[in-house]
C-alpha cells in the first residue's frame, strides 16, 4: 500500500492529523462537529439531516442511531454521548428511571420506533462505576399498549431489556391525584407522577386539524386521562397549562421531534406526506416546536396561524420556552453518519463505524468503486496495530466488516481510542472509534 506507513503502524500523517484533532483524551466524533463548546444562555435546538436516513418508507436504524448520538453529544456540547446524557439529565444515577413518551395515536405516522430506540440506546451508553445505564430502568410509553403495538413497538413489561407498555397497561394507570389544566381536571398517567425521574418527549412532525400543529407540546395529550376536554379554543392555553404542570415540567429534560417524515395537511391522521430526514432536539420545548412549524410550512402546511399555542407556552404565565429564532442558538448538522446523498458514488469510501462507542462490537462499512487489493485494519491510540480485518483482493461494492473488540492474537483489546483505516493504494481514510468496557 501506501509508502508512507510502517508495516505494523497507521499512517503517519494521518495519526498526526487525527490526534491534534482529538487530544490527548480522543473523541466519540471528529471535533468538528462538536460546535460551540462555550455555554450558552441561548435555546439551544439542534437540527440533524441526513438524506440517508430513509428511502422510500423505509428507515435505516444505524444511520438514526448515528443521528440521535450527534444530536444528543451537540445539545449537551460534549464528546461522549454517554457523559453528554449525564449533563443533561443532571443528578442521573444508575437507580434512576428514564421514561420515553412517543406519540402512538396514528400508527401510519407514529413516533418511530428507529428513533425511540435509537433513544434508548444512546442513555445506555451512560457510564457508573464501568456499568452501563440499565435497560430495564427506561420505559417507552404512551397511552395504550395497543396503539404502541399497532405502531411496531415491541411491549415488554418484564424485568430485562427496555420496558415498553402503555398507561393502560395493568402495572401503570392514572394518578389518584386531580390537576387544574387551565379549569379542567385531569389526571396524570403514573408513569409520569410515579415510576419516572426524568421524562424525554420524543413527538412527530405533523399537522392538527384543531390546534395547528401537534409537535412535543401536544404530545402529552397522551399523558392525561381526558385530553378530548382539553381542545378548546385551538387547544390554547390548555396545552401549555398541561405542560406547566409540576409533575411533567419538573422531569421534562429533553425534548426530540422525529421529523424523518411529516404530514403537512390533514393530521394528524394520515400517512406521511414528505420526507424531511431530521431530528430536532432540545432543552426547551417551545423551540422544537417553533423549529417544528418551520418545516411544516417550508413543505406547504397552511394551519401554522391556528398553532398559537406555541407562542402562548413562550409568554407568562408559562414561560416554557421560546419561540423567538434569535433567542436560539441553532446548530444544524448534515449525514453524520456519512452516507453518501446519492448512490452514483465514484471513489472509495469509509464510513464511521456504527455503533459508536461500542463495548463488544461494532460494524465498519465501506464501498470499493472498482475491484482491487484492499486492506482495513484497527490501530491504537499510539498507532500500533491491533487487528487486521481485511487484506485481499475485493470486487466492487459496500462492504459490512464486523470487529469484536479483539486483537490479532484473540485476546481482547482495552477500552480507549482506536483507529479503523482502509487503504485501496489509492485511497487511504481512518475513523475514529471508542471501545468502552
Amino acid at each position: 500500500m501506501s509508502s508512507d506507513k510502517d508495516s505494523n503502524g497507521i499512517h503517519r500523517r494521518t495519526f498526526l492529523k487525527i490526534a491534534s484533532i482529538t487530544g490527548a483524551a480522543g473523541l466519540v466524533y471528529p471535533q468538528e462537529l462538536v460546535s460551540g463548546l462555550a455555554r450558552q444562555e441561548k435555546s439551544r435546538v439542534v437540527l440533524i439531516e441526513d438524506t440517508s436516513a430513509t428511502v422510500g418508507l423505509s428507515i435505516d436504524p444505524g444511520v438514526v442511531q448515528s443521528m440521535v448520538n450527534c444530536g444528543i453529544i451537540n445539545l449537551a456540547q460534549q464528546s461522549h454521548v454517554g457523559e453528554a446524557w449525564k449533563t443533561l439529565l443532571s443528578g442521573v444515577t444508575e437507580s434512576s428511571i428514564v421514561a420515553i413518551k412517543v406519540n402512538c395515536i396514528n400508527s401510519s405516522m407514529p413516533t418511530h420506533p428507529e428513533v425511540a430506540y435509537a433513544v434508548a440506546n444512546s442513555l445506555t451508553q451512560m457510564d457508573f462505576g464501568g456499568l452501563p445505564f440499565p435497560e430495564n430502568n427506561i420505559i417507552i410509553f404512551d397511552r395504550t399498549n395497543g396503539e404502541l403495538n399497532s405502531s411496531g413497538y415491541t411491549l415488554n413489561t418484564s424485568g430485562t431489556g427496555i420496558r415498553c407498555f402503555g398507561t393502560n397497561d395493568s402495572g401503570a394507570g392514572y394518578s389518584t391525584e386531580v390537576f387544574d389544566v387551565n379549569d379542567v381536571d385531569q389526571t396524570l398517567s403514573t408513569i409520569v407522577t410515579e415510576m419516572a425521574d426524568y421524562l424525554i418527549n420524543v413527538s412527530v412532525l405533523k399537522n392538527h386539524g384543531i390546534a395547528g400543529a401537534t409537535i412535543c407540546l401536544k404530545n402529552h395529550y397522551g399523558t392525561c386521562n381526558s385530553p378530548g376536554s382539553l381542545h378548546g379554543n385551538a387547544c390554547d392555553p390548555f396545552i401549555p397549562a398541561l405542560n406547566a404542570l409540576t409533575p411533567i415540567r419538573s422531569k421534562q429534560m429533553v425534548n426530540i421531534c422525529d421529523a424523518l417524515f411529516g404530514i403537512y395537511a390533514g393530521g394528524p391522521s394520515g400517512s406521511p406526506q414528505f420526507t424531511a430526514d431530521t431530528l430536532i432536539m432540545s432543552k426547551d420545548i417551545v423551540a422544537v416546536d417553533y423549529q417544528a412549524t418551520v418545516i411544516l410550512e417550508d413543505n406547504g402546511c397552511s394551519t401554522i396561524p391556528t398553532a398559537h399555542h406555541i407562542a402562548t407556552a413562550a409568554g407568562l404565565p408559562y414561560n416554557l420556552g421560546t419561540n423567538n429564532p434569535a433567542d436560539m442558538d441553532i446548530v444544524n448538522i448534515s449525514n453524520p453518519a456519512g452516507v453518501p446523498q446519492h448512490s452514483g458514488v465514484t471513489s472509495a469510501m469509509l464510513q464511521q463505524n456504527s455503533p459508536n462507542p461500542f463495548k463488544a462490537n461494532t460494524n465498519i462499512r465501506f464501498f470499493l468503486p472498482k475491484p482491487g487489493g484492499v486492506s482495513l485494519t484497527v490501530y491504537d491510540a499510539s498507532g500500533r496495530r491491533v487487528r487486521g480485518l481485511v487484506d485481499s483482493n475485493l470486487r466492487s461494492g459496500w462492504y459490512d466488516v464486523p470487529w469484536t473488540g479483539l486483537t490479532d492474537n484473540g485476546r481482547r483489546a482495552a477500552a480507549g481510542v482506536y483507529f479503523c483505516q482502509l487503504d485501496t493504494g489509492n485511497y487511504s481514510k481512518s475513523v475514529i472509534m471508542q471501545l468502552v468496557r
